[in-house]
């Protein structure tokens, strides 16, 4: 029964951060996508000061040309409807497919409206505006906690390109957040 509850939350979870982001035309959109067990990844950790405290492999996909990838977490490709979009890559835990991190290729102005969106669906969860360097990064957004589990949406510039990443079960300024965010490198 607790077995039952538990995953009944997880997926409560899960939704709810989904439906609050949204697809790009404003809508909450599923599908199955493809995951890729580390295929495109070099076992080579990568060198940044946060990622030398999480031990993992670096992993690309798409315009993602690195990424951390820590140990029990695995790459799944493209989106909630297309797993070939080069813009998009989930760091899914292996045992946890509910916590993850999810970068999408966007703009700051979209991704500020699906910040605002989601801070106005989340409001009674207290969503509080957060900020955090991670690597040469500085990613800005929102966090907050959906019934204990940490979760945040977040954009930051890196080069010419915006993006987003959203987390669930993962606080926006834990050693393994600014590791896998500053690990982000980009074709």
């Amino acid at each position: 029964m607790i077995k039952k509850a538990t995953m009944l939350m997880c997926i409560l979870v899960m939704v709810c951060c989904l439906a609050a982001c949204g697809g790009k035309d404003g809508t909450s959109k599923e599908s199955d996508t493809t995951e890729k067990k580390n295929d495109t990844s070099s076992e080579n950790p990568t060198t940044e000061p946060e990622a030398e405290k999480i031990k993992g492999s670096t992993g690309s996909w798409g315009i993602y040309s690195e990424i951390l990838v820590p140990e029990g977490m695995h790459i799944k490709t493209g989106n909630t409807t297309e797993a070939d979009d080069e813009n998009a890559v989930w760091v899914n835990k292996d045992d946890n497919p509910l916590n993850y991190f999810y970068f999408i290729l966007s703009t700051a102005e979209q991704s500020q409206k699906d910040i605002d969106a989601t801070k106005t669906a989340n409001a009674k969860y207290n969503p509080e505006e957060v900020t955090v360097k991670a690597g040469d990064y500085e990613w800005k957004g929102l966090a907050y906690s959906y019934l204990g589990t940490d979760v945040a949406q977040m954009y930051a510039t890196i080069g010419d390109k915006v993006i987003n990443v959203r987390m669930t079960g993962f606080a926006y300024n834990a050693d393994i957040t600014t590791a896998v965010l500053g690990s982000l490198k980009l074709k």
